[in-house]
């Protein structure tokens, strides 16, 4: 394969990754909100359980372009 065409599929999910970045937090707000509901109905083991995914969901979200740009590295020096 050549060095262009490798290039274009390296940047082929990037579009799909910026739209996940840029949606990450209002859909982490809206699941952390509805997490607070659990709060009030007295279920606040569930309510935790749901924070801490959409926290550490909204995290992995948030450093995925990182993690790529390292393999996309990885694999030019390989």
């Amino acid at each position: 394969m050549g060095t262009q065409t490798l290039s274009a599929l390296a940047h082929v999910l990037d579009p799909v990754v910026d739209v996940l970045v840029a949606l990450s937090f209002p859909v982490a707000s809206v699941i952390i909100v509805g997490a607070c509901l659990f709060f009030m109905m007295g279920n606040s083991e569930k309510a935790w359980t749901t924070i801490q995914n959409a926290s550490l969901g909204y995290v992995l979200i948030q450093v995925s372009p990182l993690i790529l740009d390292v393999l996309k590295q990885v694999g030019n020096a390989v």
